[in-house]
């Protein structure tokens, strides 16, 4: 399999980012919940865009984990902290299932909709496949980018314009690239509650409340399900600046001094 390019920041051991369904090393760097520039001081962040972006890609969530573990391979990392946001922390919940011994902590940034709460999703996910022709945006997805939330209002008032550059980011790839992510998306689920039970890694959950594609509940579900885990929950900007302090004090524990 052939891996994507990678953005690699900062120094130390590696940290593992993998980027929402819309979203992409470029829009991740116009916004985050998690500032990458506070934390290279004492981690590499390693990111990536999944298949290269490439429209003939599968970007169902068991072959993007297949996609991660040739880059850990091709990398010679052995043991990384990894996380996500949405269908990137679901990768990396997918990771940490089957792949336990390449794992050393999660962050997993509002987790999308699963089991019961997926069927929704998936038939909205169709109806989006069902309307791209290869050559344009459809009007229902361009529709549901406008309608987004992205960044929160919290963050767009202090930096204004962030909404309009994610915005044009998220129109921007190519046309036949929608109809392969979102295919992917429909075709994905997160492993059974069974299988999340048995993570047992340091795990940080952040969620946003009134997400209404990232419910608060699936963090919740998560959480009680995941022993030991964290649950942090940004509601204004001060929870921002406190979730900065708290990623940074939990890959200083669990993402450096140990081999990768």
């Amino acid at each position: 399999m052939k891996t994507p390019q990678l953005n690699i920041q900062g120094e130390g051991q590696p940290f593992i980012w993998l980027h929402g369904m819309l979203n992409s090393v470029e829009s991740d760097s116009v916004y985050s919940l998690i500032d990458f520039n506070s934390i290279q001081d004492l981690v590499s962040v390693v990111r990536y865009n999944y298949c290269d972006q490439s429209t003939d890609g599968d970007y169902s969530w068991p072959a993007l984990t297949d996609e991660l573990m040739c880059i850990l391979n091709a990398q010679n990392y052995d043991k990384v902290v990894m996380g996500g946001l949405s269908m990137g922390a679901a990768t990396s919940l997918h990771a940490a299932v089957r792949f336990p011994e390449r794992v050393k902590a999660l962050v997993l940034v509002t987790p999308p909709p699963a089991w019961e709460m997926r069927n929704d999703v998936i038939a909205v996910y169709k109806k989006i496949v069902s309307k791209t022709n290869g050559k344009t945006v459809p009007e229902i997805l361009k529709r549901i980018i406008q309608w987004s939330q992205d960044p929160p209002d919290f963050f767009e008032q202090i930096y204004r314009g962030t909404r309009q550059r994610l915005l044009d980011n998220r129109l921007g790839f190519e046309p036949p690239y929608y109809s392969r992510i979102y295919l992917g998306g429909a075709a994905s689920d997160l492993p059974s509650r069974e299988q999340i039970a048995k993570i047992d890694v340091p795990t940080l959950i952040v969620s946003i409340p009134n997400d209404i594609n990232h419910p608060f509940e699936m963090a919740q579900n998560l959480h009680q399900l995941i022993h030991g885990s964290e649950l942090f929950v940004v509601s204004d900007y001060k929870d921002y600046q406190k979730l900065q302090h708290k990623v940074h004090d939990f890959l200083a524990l669990h993402g450096t001094n140990n081999k990768s």
